[in-house]
């Protein structure tokens, strides 16, 4: 259960959010929003909510529906605050839909109470496979899943490399549910496709500082490539240690490094990274470079891919919205409209990801961008 401290902290996030954005009740169309705004990937949740903040500004009105209200919570990234938070938005706040929560952890225990709550949930991040077509028909996923990122970006690492790869170990966090889940079973069967072997998985837990021991261990063994899957803090500390004791094998980063800090925290060592994600700040189209622009201008730092699968999250359900006629005023029937949307939605063009499109497990399709770090940024890789 919350304990008064965490749910005041949500019930403030909340109300304050509210108030902003909200219009009289019989003008509402309410959606629930799970970030992480402390604890665990805080910095996935502060961008989240200046994308929010954006968004709502633009698009809050909906014409003759009324208002878009959102009703935000902090769930720390902590699955059983995902959990009550999930189970408060569809009883007691009664919204239309759940964008949320951003964690695959936190979305394999909300999506089964979205079921029983027959209320669509949309996680704009949540990346591990299966997550969305084992909670059908109410669970969608915005995001890529990790195989049809890491295809094509470990298809662009191989051939970036002048020296042919057919060795890496493997640097996983344990303890968060994507990168346990890729570090055990994507990225080996993906390498495995490419007739590359994996020498050994050293593993680590989200928190660690001391990551020396880890990667003497993967020294010894003089693989050809490495690939960290965990998340920016962490994978950036091991990259450092990996690059501190002299190894200089490329390396191959996980979704979860799609943040600023990984660079900011990692430094020098992060330099020539890949990796691949949905958005990233350096997309010439026009719309994006401008939306990235006054981002920048008010927020005085880079949007994440996190900020970016947010606001187009958001953007593609107020689309359902207006489309299916919702109000607000029939949240049982809002609900399903919002669900048989998302389960036919196809080629919608999301404003900073481009052309989407949700398949029959629940999940997001679309092309992923391969980037490299370069002066300490994300660019297109060449």
């Amino acid at each position: 259960m919350l304990n008064k401290t965490n749910m005041s902290r949500s019930m403030l996030l909340a109300f304050v959010l509210a108030a902003i954005w909200a219009v009289p009740a019989s003008a509402d169309v309410a959606i629930g929003v799970l970030i992480p705004a402390s604890g665990k990937g805080a910095s996935y949740g502060r961008q989240q909510q200046n994308a929010i903040t954006m968004f709502m500004e633009k698009y809050a009105d909906l014409g003759a529906a009324g208002k878009m209200k959102l009703v935000i919570y902090d769930t720390r990234g902590d699955n059983t605050e995902a959990i009550n938070l999930t189970r408060k938005l569809i009883d007691s706040d009664q919204v239309d839909a759940i964008v949320g929560p951003e964690f695959s952890g936190e979305a394999e225990v909300a999506f089964p109470l979205a079921v029983r709550g027959e209320t669509p949930m949309v996680t704009p991040m949540a990346a591990k496979a299966g997550i969305a077509a084992a909670n059908r028909p109410w669970a969608f996923r915005f995001a890529l899943t990790t195989q049809n990122v890491y295809r094509p970006l470990l298809d662009a690492w191989l051939k970036k490399q002048a020296k042919p790869i057919k060795t890496v170990v493997i640097f996983m966090d344990a303890k968060d549910a994507v990168s346990s889940f890729d570090g055990k079973k994507i990225f080996p069967a993906l390498l495995k496709e490419r007739g590359i072997e994996v020498l050994d998985t050293v593993s680590f837990q989200t928190g660690d500082i001391d990551y020396s021991a880890q990667v003497t261990r993967a020294k010894a063994l003089n693989p050809d490539g490495i690939v960290v899957s965990a998340l920016y803090n962490e994978a950036a500390h091991a990259v450092s240690e990996i690059r501190k004791q002299g190894m200089t094998q490329p390396i191959v980063g996980g979704v979860g490094i799609n943040d600023p800090r990984f660079m900011q925290i990692g430094g020098a060592a992060t330099e020539g990274v890949f990796a691949a994600f949905d958005f990233y700040t350096a997309n010439p189209k026009p719309s994006v470079a401008a939306w990235v622009a006054e981002y920048v201008n008010r927020f005085h730092e880079k949007p994440s891919n996190a900020a970016g699968e947010m606001y187009d999250t958001l953007y593609l359900m107020r689309e359902c919205i207006k489309k299916t006629g919702v109000t607000g005023a029939d949240v049982k029937q809002d609900r399903v409209k919002i669900r048989d949307c998302w389960t036919t939605m196809k080629n919608w063009e999301a404003p900073l990801t481009g052309e989407t499109s949700i398949d029959k497990d629940g999940d997001g399709t679309r092309i992923p961008t391969v980037l490299e770090v370069h002066d300490g940024n994300f660019v297109l890789a060449h």
